[in-house]
Formats: C-alpha cells, structure tokens, sequence
C-alpha cells in the first residue's frame, strides 16, 4: 500500500455518516414541519429547526475533527 493511500483510510465511514445525517435531517426537519408544527408557535417551530441543524453541524464536526487531526500531520511535513 502507498503512503498516500494509508492517509485516505477512514474516509468511507466518514461519507458514510455524512451522507445518512443529511437526510436524517432533511427527513426529520420535513416531519417536525408537516406533522408535529402545528401545535407550537413559529418561535417554537424555529428554535426546533435551529436545534435539528446544530445536531448535524455537531455530528459533523463530531465526525469529520478526527480525520483532520490526522492530516494535520500530513501538511505540516509539507510545508
């Protein structure tokens, strides 16, 4: 295996989850809106949106600060 290669490792998992949390959220943000919104107020309905869209931003982050933590190294041989 190149070295070059071995770097890369961990990326399919990564898209992987990337990809579900998407829809995830899309799917839970057009459930909350169609079926469960009416009974709160648009404030409500807004910070239930805003807490959606902060869980994907934390499971991204989540996700996405190991592998680059590990290329860190990569760049800094680099430069």
């Amino acid at each position: 295996m190149r070295a070059g290669a071995r770097n890369i490792e961990g990326m399919g998992w990564r898209v992987g989850v990337s990809i579900i949390s998407f829809f995830g959220m899309l799917i839970s943000m057009v459930l909350w809106l169609f079926f469960y919104a009416g009974n709160y107020n648009v404030y409500q309905n807004i910070a239930i949106i805003v807490v959606i869209i902060l869980a994907f931003i934390a499971i991204m982050g989540a996700t996405w600060a190991s592998f680059g933590m590990m290329q860190r190294g990569r760049w800094s041989r680099r430069a």
